[in-house]
């Protein structure tokens, strides 16, 4: 299994920037990069997209996924407009650097829509969206573990995409939003491995269920996400993509950027020598 790096990692550590994590990325022996939207346009006001892949091609690291498309259901009109157009820059981000991924989340604090209104808008907006990407992007949908996110369990995702039934429509399982609205193994274990598209790395502390927030995360193995349990059910369905460590915690931001990168490959490493080798 390859192995990726999201920007959230190191985003608040003293002299990141995106150049500064490709850099990183490749010292340490990442696979992969999925690139912050914030980084990405940072970058682009002194550099252009042609650089960028020029950089790419000269290296071994790889662009993996744009992250990310926020909120891309239960909008309004004006919603619906940005959202075309953050997607119309992701898809040139995407042509320009060989990106084929990527990952949106769900909006947060609907009021007054059952499951079954969230679903049904949920799969209308990503029909839409995977045709307005075209064939080569696929759209990972990542649940978020909160209660007050519409699309907050693994399970509820799953119905969504496997509705949507489109090819280049699948599911992140990031293990901190799987653990935090406890997300259940059997849904997972019943998926198809080709609709999981990205698996984000991350633990987190024992805490009451739904009430952590990303500033909770930890390394993984270092908390209480059953990562033997989630590993064991991915391995079972045949999932052979890449695993992204994907970190928010204030204490690693306080590392040397370098530090923070070389001890997230080396988790990460860990990691998949445990469960996938």
């Amino acid at each position: 299994m390859k192995i990726g790096f999201n920007e959230a990692t190191a985003l608040e550590c003293q002299g990141q920037s995106l150049m500064a994590d490709l850099e990183a990325c490749e010292k340490n022996g990442f696979d992969y990069i999925e690139i912050r939207f914030d980084c990405i346009k940072d970058y682009l006001q002194d550099h252009t997209l042609e650089e960028l892949a020029d950089w790419f091609k000269n290296h071994n690291l790889k662009p993996w996924a744009y992250n990310t498309l926020i909120f891309f259901n239960q909008r309004d009109e004006a919603g619906k407009k940005e959202i075309d157009e953050e997607t119309d820059f992701i898809i040139q981000v995407c042509k320009a650097i060989g990106m084929k991924m990527l990952i949106t989340v769900p909006s947060f604090d609907v009021k007054d829509k059952t499951i079954s209104e969230i679903k049904e808008e949920a799969v209308a907006r990503l029909r839409y969206l995977s045709d307005k990407v075209g064939a080569d992007i696929k759209i990972s949908l990542e649940f978020c573990g909160a209660p007050n996110c519409s699309i907050n369990q693994f399970g509820t995702a799953y119905d969504v995409v496997k509705a949507v039934d489109r090819e280049n429509v699948g599911v992140t399982v990031d293990t901190f939003h799987f653990h935090e609205m406890c997300s259940k193994l059997e849904d997972l274990e019943a998926a198809e491995g080709k609709k999981i598209f990205a698996y984000h790395l991350n633990d987190c502390e024992d805490l009451p269920l739904g009430s952590a927030g990303d500033d909770k995360r930890l390394w993984p193995e270092e908390g209480v996400v059953n990562h033997a349990g989630i590993a064991a059910a991915l391995k079972k369905i045949g999932f052979d993509g890449v695993c992204t460590i994907e970190e928010f915690r204030p204490e690693y931001y306080a590392l040397p950027h370098a530090e923070n990168v070389r001890k997230a490959a080396e988790v990460t490493k860990a990691f998949v020598h445990k469960y996938f080798s």
